[in-house]
């Protein structure tokens, strides 16, 4: 009966993380929830950069009512000093006498610390191991993040049964059903960053934001009446997108364009304040004699157009993320054609796939993925922790270049 109510605090908890997802950064999006007495008293979630995290916004909802409670939280609490006091101070300071994680923060600053910092305090310190796996799935992009100083990237793309993306006239509207683009906007709802490439805003001119009113009722309750099968590796953090354990959508995501359209005229992102592009610096006197040079240099001034140094597409893309991760980038989906995605697959640099493949048929036409590609089948890029999910007609398939517990390179 314990393990039970440890199972079900614990996925409380989880649900609470999932849906700060795409607002946290730097921090991991993390979940508490406070029991006393065998009722809850108490949740709360990681805030914004610079404000609480999940252990202290449970910690003020429970006003002070937590002497001799128990805290189930999906991450190890902090230990240190950053913007924010650590959790572990707040958490010995309340009276709680005891805390149960499933896993420790794979910061340095942390990992293992915080346990031991409370244990020394006298409170007990349980380890769920069987809720590790479902809490480092909802924390992989805030792992790479804080290992290897670059914002985890999700490619996400809709494929005919062929392999195609779009027809040879590149008319892709639409390959996938309602239902799985519907589920797209709910990933898009959980990231902090789009990337696409220059074609994909000439040829679509897209706003790149988060639109639910597109979607009518019955595509909704195909999710809320669970009409979707779901195989392979059991990972929380699609779980969390299928049955959408977001509430708050209303975050402003940066959207990043590599290359510069032919025209800012008329393009949706030149107006909005949170798009950004990036361009090779060799090209910046090109640029200056279009007839939008008037366009271009005002979004110069206000940082707005970023110019790469590096000369490969290889090294671009690493420059890229490293400069995306300054700017508080994450959990980034992207979004852009084959040529951006080939960049990406040759730079090594996509972490998860989520591809939906329609049933149809196309032939000739626009690829997945494009770039130098791999010379052998040995060098493929094996994917692990795969889920499949039957959408009705389509079929969601998510892997990651990595299994859950990668660490450091």
């Amino acid at each position: 009966m314990e393990n039970l109510k440890h199972n079900e605090y614990m996925t409380l908890a989880l649900k609470a993380a999932f849906g700060k997802l795409g607002v946290t950064s730097p921090n991991p999006a993390v979940g508490a929830v406070i029991v006393k007495d065998g009722t809850i008293i108490a949740t709360g979630s990681t805030q914004a950069c610079g404000l609480d995290h999940a252990e202290v916004v449970a910690l003020k909802n429970a006003k002070g009512n937590c002497s001799g409670a128990t805290m189930y939280v999906t991450l190890e609490p902090c230990c240190h000093w950053g913007k924010t006091p650590p959790c572990t101070e707040a958490i010995i300071h309340a009276g709680i006498t005891k805390v149960v994680i499933p896993a420790l923060d794979p910061n340095p600053a942390v990992a293992g610390k915080g346990v031991r910092a409370l244990q020394q305090a006298g409170v007990e310190v349980l380890f769920l191991q069987e809720f590790s796996q479902a809490a480092i799935d909802v924390i992989r992009p805030f792992k790479k993040s804080i290992l290897r100083h670059r914002p985890f990237i999700i490619h996400k793309a809709a494929i005919s049964l062929d392999g195609r993306t779009a027809t040879v006239t590149g008319d892709s509207k639409w390959i996938s059903s309602p239902v799985s683009r519907l589920l797209a906007h709910r990933l898009r709802a959980c990231v902090d960053t789009i990337i696409v490439g220059k074609a994909t805003v000439e040829t679509d001119n897209p706003m790149l934001t988060v639109r639910f009113s597109d979607f009518a009722r019955e595509h909704t309750q195909f999710y809320e009446t669970k009409q979707y099968t779901v195989s392979g590796y059991s990972n929380s953090f699609i779980n969390g997108l299928l049955e959408f354990w977001k509430a708050d959508v209303t975050h402003d995501l940066k959207k990043i364009v590599i290359g510069l359209p032919q025209s800012l005229h008329t393009i949706h992102l030149t107006n909005d304040g949170n798009a950004y592009f990036f361009v090779a610096q060799k090209d910046k006197d090109l640029f200056l004699k279009r007839d939008d040079y008037g366009i271009i240099t005002n979004l110069i001034d206000c940082g707005r157009i970023q110019f790469l140094q590096s000369n490969t597409g290889v090294e671009q893309i690493h420059e890229l993320l490293d400069i995306l991760h300054t700017m508080g980038s994450m959990i980034t989906v992207l979004e852009g054609g084959a040529m951006v995605a080939g960049s990406f697959f040759d730079a090594n640099e996509i972490d998860q796939c989520m591809y939906v493949y329609s049933p149809i048929l196309v032939g000739k036409g626009k690829s997945v993925i494009e770039g130098k590609g791999r010379q052998f089948i040995a060098q493929s890029m094996a994917l692990y922790d795969v889920t499949s999910v039957f959408l009705g007609h389509d079929m969601l398939v998510s892997g990651y270049k990595e299994r859950y517990q990668f660490e450091a390179v």
